[in-house]
């Protein structure tokens, strides 16, 4: 094994004669460089006051709030960060834009999740025209969000569109984009149902409490089914399996 070995050199003799400016400002040029940044993360408790995120109308409650003044007038960008137990412990005021559009940094909404150790983010934005349908673009920047996330095991739970009137739910609706189920084969996807329909009738009220509340009406069915499916394909596991993890995430 070569060892390391760092060379000697010699040190450099400055005259008083020689102007340094440049080479300080060469210096100065060097460090700002290699100074890595740190992302400054500030929590604001009388906002969140413990604040668990159980269905896509509780994140709208909360979103809302946080734009208030800005609703009608321009986009916003907002994404909340929550823990294994579905409980916020921060907020990002992401990104304000124009009345109809606004910026997205899938970088810096993903290290910020890193940062503040976060399980699974709701990410939302407003539209100030009130139409709820989402757009091409929408979509496109939930998928990119839903892949990176998921390098660091954190899930993107919903992307909701804010207005004043009402919302929309990519989790409620069963967005391909969320759900990651738009280039699945489609015999792969009837089966994959299929087995996640038998798994669910299993659950009782008293082996699964919460997933049998959820899945006795329509949105709620389909909302668990999304969810199931989607760690099926992330971490390679069968429906019987997943049911009693979700069922440990939302008591803990």
């Amino acid at each position: 094994m070569k060892p390391y070995k760092i060379p000697q050199q010699n040190g450099i003799i400055i005259m008083d004669s020689v102007d340094m400016s440049d080479l300080e400002i060469n210096l100065s040029e060097i460090e700002r460089d290699f100074n890595v940044r740190e992302i400054d993360i500030t929590f604001k408790e009388e906002r969140l006051q413990f604040n668990q995120i159980k269905s896509s109308r509780d994140a709208y409650d909360f979103v809302k709030e946080v734009i208030f003044e800005g609703l009608e007038v321009q986009e916003h960008f907002v994404v909340l960060y929550m823990n294994q137990g579905n409980r916020i412990i921060g907020y990002y005021k992401h990104s304000k834009g124009t009345i109809n559009s606004t910026q997205v940094d899938i970088q810096l909404v993903t290290a910020v999740a890193i940062k503040t150790l976060a399980k699974g983010m709701v990410i939302s934005h407003n539209h100030p025209s009130g139409n709820l349908n989402p757009s091409d673009a929408d979509k496109r920047m939930t998928k990119k969000l839903k892949d990176a996330a998921a390098m660091f095991d954190i899930s993107i739970l919903d992307h909701i569109i804010v207005t004043t009137d009402g919302y929309y739910s990519f989790a409620d609706k069963g967005e391909a984009s969320l759900s990651g189920l738009e280039n699945e084969d489609n015999d792969l996807v009837i089966k994959m149902r299929q087995r996640v329909l038998q798994a669910l009738k299993a659950v009782t009220k008293a082996n699964s409490p919460y997933v049998f509340k959820q899945i006795h009406s329509r949105e709620g069915f389909l909302k668990m089914e999304e969810r199931i499916l989607e760690k099926v394909i992330r971490e390679n596991r069968i429906p019987e399996a997943i049911i009693p993890q979700i069922e440990m995430e939302w008591q803990a």
